[in-house]
């Protein structure tokens, strides 16, 4: 009999994917059942914050299910048998002044926070995604404000358990990609692999992996950079990160079968890259109502259900391309975008 997973999220199609093609019975508690959610799922349920953590335990319990907590509900307040970080431990880690102080006190480096009469990067406190980041010098509550380095976004993938991480991918963060309508530092998808020279690869993974067992995380794992002169860490994600599909084009693996191993105390082997592959995010260019169907086609995922309303600037569908050279791959991506807009 397969074992049963309930994934509890905003947006969980990636990784219901994933743990369908390894064998697992999936359940999705969902803020977005996109129409290709419904491929890997045994059955959805819609959730919203405000009974989130009651339906949880309750589906959980009635289906005998382990628990994944995902992005925008990693920190629930949730009883249960876990397949994921404990919310409590992510608690600590997504709070980013937390974070950074905990940082600091380990010499690792990080965009220096700054005072109220400089101007920097504001970010909110908690979240991701470059939502709500911009240029400023006032900080609301809630907020942290720090040096904005230029450089280049990127990320580290690792798995991790019982006090050892293994990085399994460096990637390409786009962020703001006008191709993909995505402003300001909105995040719009990842490249994998991470081209750059091997020592600057090496010393990413190296503060990736220390950051990690510094927290002392488990499962799949990323930790954010920029990097400049040299990398500079921006956040930790103790979840499955957006850049599951490119890794999963990439590398022939299965993220979420290493997630779950991690939990019985195996590391995987580090994979092998063996192609460049890309997932972007779309973003609505306009108010429209979704004409088709494209469910089933192998390049779009996060698919929008026909007659569904999207506004201008919603995240409306990912892309997804892979081949041997970086721009061939982002060509694939923009004629693919102007396949869907053309059809959607």
């Amino acid at each position: 009999m397969s074992e049963k997973v309930l994934l509890a999220g905003t947006n969980v199609r990636n990784v219901a994917e994933s743990a369908r093609k390894t064998g697992w019975e999936v359940y999705a508690l969902t803020k977005f059942a996109d129409a290709d959610l419904q491929i890997y799922c045994n059955e959805i349920f819609s959730i919203d914050d405000d009974a989130a953590a009651e339906l949880v335990e309750a589906k959980a319990e009635e289906l005998g299910a382990k628990i994944v907590l995902c992005s925008g509900f990693e920190t629930l307040n949730v009883k249960g048998e876990f397949l994921c970080n404990d919310p409590q431990t992510v608690l600590e880690v997504t709070d980013k002044l937390r974070f950074y102080r905990r940082l600091e006190r380990a010499g690792l480096p990080f965009p220096e926070l700054l005072s109220d009469d400089e101007s920097g990067i504001v970010k909110p406190r908690r979240g991701g995604g470059g939502e709500e980041v911009r240029i400023s010098k006032s900080v609301p509550k809630g907020y942290v404000k720090q040096k904005f380095i230029r450089g280049l976004p990127c990320s580290v993938s690792l798995i991790a358990s019982e006090g050892k991480a293994v990085p399994i991918a460096c990637n390409l963060i786009y962020a703001g990609w006008d191709k993909m309508n995505a402003g300001e530092f909105r995040y719009s998808g990842n490249l994998t692999p991470l081209v750059v020279a091997e020592e600057k690869r090496k010393k990413l993974e190296e503060l990736a992996v220390e950051v990690v067992e510094l927290f002392d995380l488990s499962g799949s794992v990323g930790v954010d950079f920029v990097l400049s002169d040299k990398p500079y860490i921006l956040e930790i994600n103790p979840r499955f990160q957006g850049s599951l599909d490119s890794i999963e084009w990439s590398c022939d693996v299965n993220v979420f079968e290493m997630h779950a191993g991690a939990f019985n105390g195996k590391v995987p082997e580090k994979p092998r890259p063996k192609r460049f592959a890309i997932r972007a995010v779309l973003f609505s260019p306009r108010d429209m109502k979704i004409r088709t169907d494209f469910t089933g086609n192998p390049f779009f995922a996060d698919v929008p259900n026909k007659g569904e309303l999207y506004r201008r600037e919603d995240p409306l569908v990912s892309i997804l391309a892979a081949g041997d050279e970086v721009k061939a791959v982002e060509r694939k991506i923009v004629e693919r975008r102007d396949l869907f807009l053309s059809l959607a």
